[in-house]
C-alpha cells in the first residue's frame, strides 16, 4: 500500500530502471533500454470508474501510457492507451471498431495470447484494447464507456483484479511522473501527434507477484526472462 493506493513495480530485470512512489497517486519511473518495465498506481479491485491523471510521459522506442488490469471468469488483460512511443499497440491485432469518448476517437481491438503469463499462471486468454488516436499525458479517462463499448462488440469483461495508470518500456528509453486519481478532472488534455508507423512486434516479460502471488505480464509475446517484481495492494 502507498498513499492508499494499489502500486506495482515489475522489471525483467534486462534494463536499468527505476520506479518511486510519491505523495498521493503519483509516481515516477526511468529505464534505459535493455529489457521490459511496467510501473503503475491504481486500485484493486478495478471497476468503471473515472480516472484522472496528469503528468509527464516521455517515451523513447516502444512504450505506453494506458490504463491497465484483469478480470476473471473471462480471464482478460485489458488496456486503454492514452499515449504510445514508436509501436502502434494495435498491430497485428484484430479490429472490433471505435468508440467516441473523452474527445477523441479510439479503436478497438482484440488479440490473443496463447500459454502466455497471466495473474493466474501461464494461460491462454484474450487481451482487449482501446487505442487513443489522439495521444496525451494529461486528462480523464471514462473507464466505464469503453466497457460498454467492449460489451457491445461481444467483448466481455468478468470478475476485476487490478487496475492501474502504468507506463510500460520495452528495450527502449524515458522517463514518467505521473499522478492518478479517482473522478473527473477541470484540466483538458494535453494532446500530442504520437507515431502510429507498424513496428515489430513487442515484448512482454513474466515476473512472480511478491505482494499477492499474481504475475505481472507486458504487453506483447516474447520469451519468459526471470523477473524482479514488487507489488503491493492499497485499502
Amino acid at each position: 500500500m502507498n498513499n492508499g493506493f494499489f502500486y506495482s513495480w515489475w522489471s525483467d530485470g534486462g534494463a536499468e530502471a527505476t520506479y518511486e512512489n510519491g505523495a498521493g497517486g503519483s509516481y515516477s519511473m526511468s529505464w534505459q533500454t535493455g529489457g521490459n518495465v511496467v510501473g503503475g498506481k491504481g486500485w484493486s479491485p478495478g471497476k468503471a470508474r473515472t480516472i484522472s491523471y496528469e503528468g509527464e510521459y516521455k517515451p523513447n522506442g516502444n512504450s505506453y501510457l494506458s490504463v491497465y488490469g484483469w478480470t476473471r471468469n473471462p480471464l482478460i488483460e485489458y488496456y486503454i492507451v492514452e499515449d504510445f512511443g514508436t509501436y502502434d499497440p494495435s498491430s497485428g491485432a484484430q479490429s472490433k471498431g471505435t468508440v467516441e469518448v473523452d474527445g477523441s476517437t479510439y479503436e478497438i481491438f482484440t488479440r490473443t495470447r496463447t500459454n502466455a503469463p497471466s495473474i493466474d499462471g501461464t494461460q491462454t486468454f484474450e487481451q482487449y484494447w482501446s487505442v487513443r488516436k489522439n495521444h496525451r499525458s494529461t486528462g480523464s479517462i471514462d473507464v466505464g464507456a469503453h466497457f460498454k463499448a467492449w460489451e457491445q462488440h461481444g467483448m466481455k469483461l468478468g470478475t476485476h483484479d487490478y487496475q492501474i495508470l502504468a507506463t510500460e518500456g520495452y528495450f527502449s528509453s524515458g522517463s514518467s511522473h505521473m499522478t492518478v486519481s479517482e473522478g473527473a478532472s477541470s484540466a483538458g488534455g494535453a494532446a500530442t501527434d504520437g507515431d502510429s508507423a507498424a513496428k515489430p512486434d513487442a515484448g512482454n516479460g513474466q515476473g512472480q507477484n511478491q505482494g499477492n502471488g499474481q504475475q505481472q505480464p507486458g504487453s506483447q509475446p516474447q520469451p519468459q526472462q526471470q523477473a524482479a517484481e514488487e507489488s503491493c495492494k492499497g485499502n
